[in-house]
């Protein structure tokens, strides 16, 4: 992967950025409700600089990546994988993102700019999602294939259609607070999200209690740029669910693409279509990655090599 330096060679604030985009996992209620709360601002920012996102762009893929990561915190082998896919009809027209066991997010949007003639007048991102559906895939160790469940959109927005993807797929009463905060130059200040989902025999009102606190926290994102910590967040505001934190880890925009890997790709291609590329160019040829938008080049030798 090629990742864009966001921190201009600040070393020391890049680490301190690094040490911030954490999950962190809790029990609540008697051990009748899980969550999770991530802090994701680097993850958000990188994700918007690879991908030569405007501020739209970056709060649609942004809630894919912070509801990816959130989602990750339940994978139990650090190679097992979940993927979040919205495809639909409206100018958003979808995103695909996936998170693994080791906290790394990559994901890319199904148009390059999501294009809307008065973009002022936008209040609600739901009336740019129009018709579609939302899939959740996952890639699980102990499984021989991958399972894949998927419900029709019907509110256009990612936490609302997520939390109905669980209990229409799975049955399982889930809540998502997904979040980001753009100061008055439209750079994203603080990101995150917060998970919570009901155990079996979970009591119903603890549940309906857990939901209205959730919805109460108007932005996360504002708290999180302010300065307050996902600890204190939860602490405060689940209070009398009494929550017990069990552990944290790293999330980070991490793709595994490589030049190698993309030589690999150059291989498999057809006979004709490498001759092709040698003799017309262009030169350096350059090959993207999709899920991370990294360039990778190749010059007219890399591709003789190659053919050869």
């Amino acid at each position: 992967m090629i990742k864009k330096d966001i921190f201009n060679k600040d070393v020391k604030g890049q680490f301190k950025a690094s040490a911030k985009d954490r999950v962190f996992r809790f029990m609540m209620a008697d051990q009748m409700i899980r969550g999770a709360i991530v802090h994701t601002t680097r993850m958000v920012n990188e994700m918007r600089a690879n991908h030569e996102l405007g501020p739209m762009e970056t709060l649609v893929l942004g809630q894919g990546y912070i509801a990816s990561s959130l989602l990750c915190s339940n994978l139990k082998d650090k190679n097992d994988r979940i993927s979040i896919n919205i495809q639909c009809s409206g100018p958003i027209k979808g995103f695909d993102v996936e998170s693994n066991g080791f906290g790394e997010i990559r994901g890319y949007l199904k148009t390059k700019q999501i294009h809307v003639k008065h973009p002022e007048k936008i209040k609600h991102l739901s009336t740019l999602y129009g018709a579609g559906f939302l899939t959740i895939t996952k890639y699980l160790k102990n499984m021989p294939a991958p399972y894949s469940g998927q419900v029709a959109l019907e509110h256009g927005s990612v936490a609302e259609d997520l939390a109905n993807y669980f209990l229409v797929s799975e049955q399982i009463p889930t809540g998502f607070n997904l979040s980001m905060f753009f100061d008055d130059k439209e750079t994203v200040k603080g990101a995150g999200g917060i998970f919570l989902q009901a155990l079996p025999g979970a009591n119903s009102s603890k549940v309906a209690e857990a939901e209205k606190m959730i919805q109460g926290i108007d932005s996360l994102g504002e708290l999180f740029a302010k300065g307050q910590t996902p600890e204190d967040i939860i602490q405060e505001k689940f209070l009398k669910l009494d929550p017990q934190f069990l552990n944290s880890s790293r999330v980070e925009f991490f793709c595994r693409c490589s030049k190698d890997r993309m030589i690999h790709y150059l291989k498999s291609l057809p006979v004709e279509e490498k001759k092709d590329m040698i003799e017309n160019g262009p030169f350096p040829l350059e090959v993207c990655c999709h899920h991370c938008n990294s360039a990778y080049l190749f010059s007219k030798d890399d591709l003789q090599a190659i053919e050869g």
